[in-house]
């Protein structure tokens, strides 16, 4: 908080390094403030980018048994949720179709749905319609990306990824370069 007698001014480097070099104050010490400033700054974008979306996903204790168990007995159905652990969003929803779902893990949609299936059984996640597609909502008392104090919200936007197979015509319409697209892992 500035208090009424503080006043900005806008000098470029050059006219500043002049002046430095005019009070007989190491031009290093200075530079060295000046980097320590932009360093500080970058840190605090950093902080409140990873704020927004953090770059973790929290597993808690108390329910390791359960994905032990999950790993254990659950071969795919345990991949299918670290995939959703992987792609959500920080509020634990991912959007996908079984289509996606049948090509990234190359089984069919009867095995697809039976994995599925499991995760909801046992209460891993909970599962949206959304015409073809389902939200996957993965329970927040087992893994969460936000922070803690968040824990009790559960927004419905997410994350929506789509492949390239089930989407062809939008692709060749528009040419997306720069959409996520989950590469074929055989090829």
């Amino acid at each position: 908080m500035k208090n009424e007698n503080e006043t900005d001014i806008k000098i470029s480097k050059e006219e500043f390094m002049k002046i430095i070099e005019l009070t007989g104050l190491p031009v290093s010490h200075i530079q060295k403030l000046i980097d320590l400033e932009k360093a500080e700054q970058e840190e605090a974008k950093r902080k409140e980018l990873e704020k927004k979306n953090p770059p973790f996903v929290q597993l808690y204790k108390s329910h390791m048994k359960e994905i032990r168990w999950l790993i254990t007995n659950h071969h795919l159905s345990s991949n299918i949720l670290f995939f959703f652990l992987e792609n959500m969003n920080n509020r634990n929803v991912i959007v996908c179709s079984q289509q996606l779902l049948m090509e990234q893990f190359n089984k069919g949609r009867t095995t697809i749905h039976n994995a599925i299936k499991t995760l909801k059984e046992h209460g891993f996640i909970s599962v949206a319609k959304i015409g073809n597609a389902n939200a996957y909502i993965i329970n927040p008392e087992i893994a969460f990306q936000d922070s803690r104090d968040k824990i009790k919200y559960v927004s419905f936007e997410g994350k929506i990824l789509i492949n390239k197979n089930e989407n062809e015509e939008l692709f060749k319409e528009h040419k997306f370069e720069n959409l996520k697209v989950l590469k074929d892992e055989k090829k």
